[in-house]
């Protein structure tokens, strides 16, 4: 089955249109507080892990 569409996009009606356009205020969490402190995780102990294997293979392959 053939279908065919002239149109692409769905008739935005004029509220619509000024809805998505409009421009919302931001505000700041002050609540938020980052931390320096880098949590070492399992994924970054299995990329070092994979990344020595492959150290070795190139080292050794000669």
């Amino acid at each position: 089955m053939k279908m065919q569409s002239n149109t692409l996009l769905k008739k935005i009606s004029s509220l619509e249109l000024t809805g998505l356009t409009s421009q919302v205020k931001e505000t700041i969490a002050t609540e938020f507080y980052k931390t320096s402190e880098k949590v070492f995780s399992a994924a970054e102990l299995w990329n070092i892990q994979r990344q020595r294997k492959n150290f070795n293979r190139r080292r050794f392959s000669l």
